[in-house]
Parts: C-alpha cells; structure tokens; sequence
C-alpha cells in the first residue's frame, strides 16, 4: 500500500539536509558522524583531519601515496583494457579476412572445374551455365566483403598502435610517479657528509739514463792531495 503522500526526491533532499544542519544542536558529541563525508565517501571528517598536528601525520602522508599509487595503477590497468578490446577487434578482423579468402580459393576452384568440364563437352550445357554463372556471383560478393574488410583493418590497427603508444606512456609515468616517492615524516634526511679531501702529493718522476750516456758515467771522486811521505818517495 503506497503512501498517501509520498515525498518526491526534492523533498526527501531538504529534509535530509535540515536533519543534518540540526545535528550539532541535538546531539553536540556526536556532529561528526553524521557528516557528509559519512555518506559519501570517506566517513572521516576532513575538518578533524586538518587539524592533526605535521608531527603525528607520517601515516596520513604514507597513505595518501599508497592510494595515489593505486589510482594510478588504476588507470594504467583501464587503459590496457582498452588496448586488449582493439587488439581483439583486429583479430577479429584478421579472422573475417583469412576466412573470406578462403570462402574466395573455394570459388576459384569450383569456378575451375567447371570451366573445365564445359571445356570437355560434358554434363547439360545449360545446367553448366547456369552453375558458372553463380559461382561468379558468389565470387563477387566474396571479393566485396574481402575489399570491405581490408579497408577497415587498416584503421584498427593505427587503433592499436595508438593504445599502444598510450600504454607505453602511461607505464613511463606510473614509474616515474612511483620513484618520486616523498619524505613520509615530513623532514628531509640529512645530507651525507662530504668526505675527507686527502693531499696527494706531487708525483716523482724517475728518469732512467740511457747506457754510455753521460749520465750513467759514474762521476769521479774529488783529487787527494798526495802527503809528503809519497813525494819522497
């Protein structure tokens, strides 16, 4: 049984909405779990959020990148869906026009065979007429769906390289979002100390002297006057 007065949506929106505004008078500790934010989306109040001090929202910054790296992950798996529906269009595609050509090696045979045996003066002429005669028409119905299909193989597959390429690029992205990971408590770590300059000495450099040069001559010890003892003698 319906009720006799039922409220349209507009309605049931206003009431909704003045239920919500009088919340913090009726039930003061309790505002806040009547928020929005608890019937669509997330229950968590953004305002109480807000206010949590930088200190104490290392896990709050961890996962808001954990989700933006499932969003991301998202979108890459959307749009490899999409690169699989038109790689399976063009197989599809591929399939038709194997198939059809088939359909046309199968006329040209029969086509074949009965040339021949008109050539031969066998069978009823008129009945053999009449056989060519369709099996040409069959051929050029075939031939057009075969053209039809070629044409359109063409244009799928610039679709697939385009996804492709959408792909690739979507891949590049989520990589480079990913390695782009932030600080999650918020500080930047130290930077690591320089290490120590050592001196280096100037290098010696040893010349070797080549053999009957004058530099390997051995130099002569200084003259010693003789003493008188030697004189006399």
């Amino acid at each position: 049984m319906r009720a006799p007065f039922p409220l349209s949506r507009t309605a049931f929106a206003a009431a909704l909405a003045a239920l919500l505004a009088a919340a913090p008078l009726v039930w003061p500790g309790q505002a806040h779990a009547l928020s929005m934010g608890g019937l669509f989306g997330s229950p968590v109040d953004a305002e109480l959020v807000g206010r949590v001090p930088q200190a104490k929202r290392e896990g709050i910054n961890k996962a808001e990148f954990l989700l933006a790296c499932a969003k991301q992950d998202q979108e890459l798996a959307e749009l490899k869906e999409e690169l699989a529906d038109r790689q399976d269009d063009l197989a599809s595609l591929y399939a038709k026009l194997a198939k059809c050509q088939t359909r046309a090696a199968e006329i040209a045979l029969d086509i074949a065979k009965m040339e021949a045996v008109m050539g031969s003066n066998l069978g009823k002429g008129e009945e053999n007429r009449k056989v060519l005669d369709g099996l040409k028409s069959d051929r050029a119905e075939n031939d057009l769906e075969c053209r039809e299909l070629k044409s359109k193989i063409g244009p799928a597959t610039l679709m697939v390289r385009d996804w492709t390429n959408r792909v690739a690029a979507k891949e590049k992205a989520v990589a480079e979002f990913k390695a782009r990971r932030p600080s999650l408590s918020g500080i930047a770590a130290p930077a690591p100390a320089p290490a120590p300059v050592v001196p280096v000495d100037d290098p010696v450099e040893i010349v070797r002297p080549q053999p009957g040069s004058a530099a390997s001559q051995p130099e002569a010890s200084p003259a010693v006057p003789a003493s008188e003892a030697d004189l006399k003698n």
